[in-house]
């Protein structure tokens, strides 16, 4: 973690290490990006994100969770990266979450369709379980995102009938979703657009189209985070 960027930006570099040595040589090719590019870690046990924090290192969070407890996780990693020694040459304090994306004209439909993928997502990631049990390493003592992911499809959700959270729906429904992400004080979304083909290609597309015309435009500039960039969507 901390020589990788050393040979990123030193002419000429070695290391004598505990785990691997290596002679004094020039590592090519060096990034483009200067210094080196953002350097993230991801998140699937809760604690890693405080890992990254001292490191300062970015979020990669791949946990769906509640607002509420991204919340207080996002004020966590905040709290401890004033504090980190840096890995790289400066510190990439983001957090990013993952989502799903189903946006379509008819809030029903979108909510519907958006609903059967999260559930395919789900049963898939019930294949890793029988890995857990088999080899049970102190690495992971949870079950990582499965139990957030069965948590939130089997809440209240909100008048649409839709989980808390999840970018399923209309434009407006997206919306409003993506700010209270962005509210929370998480900076990107990443989100899965399919699995198992649930959804047909051609809606797969046409949700992107709407969420790029409608609504991609209500983050293209900070409105609420004067100190900050507006929340990326990736």
């Amino acid at each position: 973690m901390r020589v990788i960027p050393k040979m990123w930006t030193r002419e000429r570099f070695g290391y004598e290490g505990r785990a691997f040595s290596m002679p004094v040589r020039a590592v090519l090719p060096k990034p483009y990006q200067k210094p080196h590019p953002p350097m993230w870690v991801a998140v699937t046990s809760p604690g890693t994100e405080l890992d990254a924090a001292e490191r300062g290192l970015g979020a990669l969070g791949l946990q769906f969770s509640s607002f509420s407890e991204q919340e207080r996780k996002v004020a966590e990693y905040r709290r401890h990266i004033r504090g980190c020694e840096p890995a790289g040459e400066f510190v990439n304090e983001q957090v990013a979450t993952v989502n799903f994306l189903f946006c379509h004209e008819d809030l029903a439909q979108g909510v519907e369709t958006g609903k059967r993928l999260a559930g395919s997502f789900n049963y898939m990631a019930a294949q890793l379980l029988p890995a857990r049990e088999a080899f049970p390493a102190r690495s992971y003592p949870s079950l990582g995102l499965l139990p957030q992911l069965r948590q939130e499809a089997a809440g209240p959700g909100d008048a649409s009938g839709a989980p808390e959270g999840l970018c399923i729906g209309d434009p407006h429904r997206v919306i409003e979703v993506v700010k209270k992400w962005e509210s929370v004080g998480v900076d990107r979304i990443n989100f899965l657009l399919n699995c198992l083909e649930t959804v047909p290609q051609e809606e797969v597309l046409a949700s992107l189209r709407l969420f790029a015309r409608e609504v991609m435009p209500h983050f293209r500039q900070p409105e609420s985070r004067a100190a900050g960039s507006a929340l990326g969507v990736h």
